[in-house]
């Protein structure tokens, strides 16, 4: 569990050390934009009004799983369900094929990715290449907040007993993250609130990193 809480702040730190001054180093002014947060924090509800509003393409954890389903049901263990898949290690690869014809050219958002360490590791070893500016949104929302939400989502994947593995997860994983790097480009985002106000603090968030809205 140590492993899991230093290891993505050191490898995001380091990434974000890339980024953290684009307008001194004339560093790349298109952005990166990942998305953090517990499941059921909106994380794909605002990947897409990011894209619609800002002209940035999004690649979603769960298009990958889509597009390479056959592969991961080799892959899948028994009871596991597919939408669990996205702690495998293929993601990065999937990902990694992705990004080879993806057009970068306004940024990008990911969503859902990376969701565990290994991921992040992959992630910092392939964004030298992207050219990207890092931009992180930290979805905060309550554990009872979440199981509240499960019971009108209405999805296999949040049935009680795979919704607390799933947030038991995410803590293990990403609770670490500001702790360990406070100089890094991090906005914490209050995603209890109603949707109107989350999207104020993410608009609020990308004004300050110089991002403009092509649609209203």
């Amino acid at each position: 569990m140590l492993r899991c809480c230093v290891l993505i702040p050191v490898l995001l730190a380091g990434v974000c050390a890339q980024t953290a001054s684009p307008a001194a180093t004339g560093g790349p002014s298109q952005p990166l934009i990942i998305l953090i947060g517990p499941p059921l924090s909106g994380k794909t509800t605002f990947a897409d009004t990011i894209s619609h509003t800002y002209g940035i393409p999004s690649i979603s954890i769960e298009d990958l799983i889509r597009d390479n389903a056959a592969e991961l049901k080799r892959l899948q263990p028994q009871e596991v369900p597919l939408a669990e898949m996205r702690y495998d290690p293929a993601m990065s690869r999937y990902l990694r094929e992705r990004l080879k014809t993806a057009d970068l050219s306004h940024g990008l958002t990911l969503d859902g990715y990376p969701s565990t360490v290994f991921q992040a590791e992959q992630l910092a070893k392939m964004f030298p290449d992207l050219k990207l500016k890092l931009v992180a949104l930290r979805l905060q929302v309550s554990d009872n907040a979440i199981r509240q939400r499960a019971k009108t989502a209405g999805r296999q994947i949040d049935q009680p007993q795979l919704l607390e593995q799933r947030i038991k997860d995410y803590h293990r994983e990403m609770d670490a993250i500001g702790f360990y790097f406070p100089n890094a480009n991090i906005v914490d985002i209050d995603a209890s609130r109603p949707e109107g106000q989350v999207w104020e603090q993410i608009e609020a968030a990308l004004d300050k990193v110089g991002l403009k809205a092509v649609t209203k």
